[in-house]
Order: structure tokens, then C-alpha cells, then sequence
């Protein structure tokens, strides 16, 4: 016990002056930086090939879908007055939630079914 505890203090004595700790933290932080970029535009839009072309380009389009990327760039490329928009949204929100309703009465019946009603 007493060994893990006066390891523990060699450890914090090691980095006792200001510049020393600067110095190794900056040194953790560029190994961290290096090992793990931070994200760009592009990281969640980029894929890895992994040799089936067809298969890359079908996982970078389902990204693009998930992420609306065409859906925005489309609603960007001419302006939307401000009432219609909030009636867009609005119209969006309402069916979202709509579909989440049906989703889980559909669920709930199913569920009923399986009992054997």
C-alpha cells in the first residue's frame, strides 16, 4: 500500500515546476491530436474503400441521405421566405411526430398479436 502511495508521489513530484508540466501536457496533447484529428467538414461524409467501389459510394450515399445533404443544399439554393418556412417546419415537426405515433401503434399491435389475441 505504501509503495503505491510513494509511486504516486514521485509521480506528482517529477513535474514540480510550471514549465515541466506545460511542456509533458503539451506533449500528451500533440499525441492526442495526432492519433485522433479533430473533425472536419468532411469526417461525416467521408468513407473508407474497402475494395467494392459499390459498396462505398451505396455507404456514402446512405450517410448523405441520413444527413440530409441534398435536402439542404436544395432548400439553399433559393430563398424561403420566413412565413413559409415556419409553416415548412412546422408541417415537417407535425408529420415526424405523426409517423412516431403510427410507428408505435403499429408496435403495440403487433405486440397484441403475438399474445394471441
Amino acid at each position: 500500500m505504501t509503495d503505491a502511495v510513494s509511486s504516486i508521489a514521485k509521480a506528482h513530484v517529477r513535474e514540480h515546476t510550471p514549465d515541466q508540466k506545460w511542456e509533458s501536457r503539451s506533449r500528451r496533447a500533440l499525441e492526442d491530436a495526432l492519433t485522433d484529428p479533430p473533425d472536419d467538414a468532411y469526417a461525416g461524409r467521408s468513407v473508407r474503400n474497402t475494395g467494392n467501389l459499390a459498396a462505398t459510394f451505396r455507404t456514402l450515399q446512405d450517410i448523405l441521405t441520413r444527413n440530409k445533404v441534398q435536402q439542404t443544399l436544395r432548400m439553399t439554393q433559393r430563398h424561403e421566405k420566413k412565413g413559409v418556412k415556419r409553416r415548412r417546419l412546422q408541417s415537417e415537426r407535425w408529420r415526424k411526430q405523426f409517423a412516431n405515433e403510427v410507428r408505435k401503434k403499429v408496435q403495440l399491435v403487433i405486440k397484441i398479436r403475438n399474445r394471441g389475441a
